[in-house]
């Protein structure tokens, strides 16, 4: 499960798992603000309460294999909008 300063592309693909995210069953690993050590420190502590939880630990891992962070989703987004902001 990754842990990650939201930043860049990491703020695009990883799902904080924040009390909302494990409810809803989304979250993807652990994203702390700003890079700093206490930050990282903090987050590495939040890991460990969720690691202490089975079912939401179990469910960020599977969230985390079945996620595409592939080009393919994105370049078909991408395809997509030009083709709306160029007409039919």
């Amino acid at each position: 499960m990754p842990v990650v300063a939201r930043t860049g592309g990491l703020a695009d693909t990883v799902i904080d798992a924040n009390d909302a995210a494990l409810s809803a069953g989304v979250a993807t690993g652990i994203v702390h603000e700003g890079v700093t050590p206490d930050a990282l420190r903090d987050a590495i502590a939040r890991a460990i309460r969720v690691h202490a939880q089975p079912v939401h630990w179990r469910r960020l891992q599977e969230n985390g294999m079945r996620a595409d962070f592939s080009w393919g989703a994105s370049a078909r987004a991408y395809a997509d909008l030009f083709r709306q902001l160029t007409g039919p």
